[in-house]
């Protein structure tokens, strides 16, 4: 599960790292809107999201561009 979510979490946050959004879930095209608000522009079978690993430096990174 941790590499699938590894994988979302690169193609969720690369809008971010663009320069296009400021939140993963503002990236209209993205289906990290429906894991953040519960809908998005097509229905997604959601992934269960594992805890945040804290000894990662990058998961709180992760995690505050993911809320609003």
């Amino acid at each position: 599960m941790h590499f699938l979510w590894d994988k979302l979490n690169y193609i969720h946050l690369n809008p971010i790292r663009a320069g296009l959004v400021d939140k993963a879930h503002h990236y209209i095209y993205s289906s990290a809107s429906n894991y953040v608000l519960g809908n998005g522009l097509l229905d997604v079978e959601l992934a269960d999201n594992p805890v945040i690993d804290v000894t990662k430096k990058n998961e709180f990174w992760k995690y505050n561009n993911y809320n609003e």
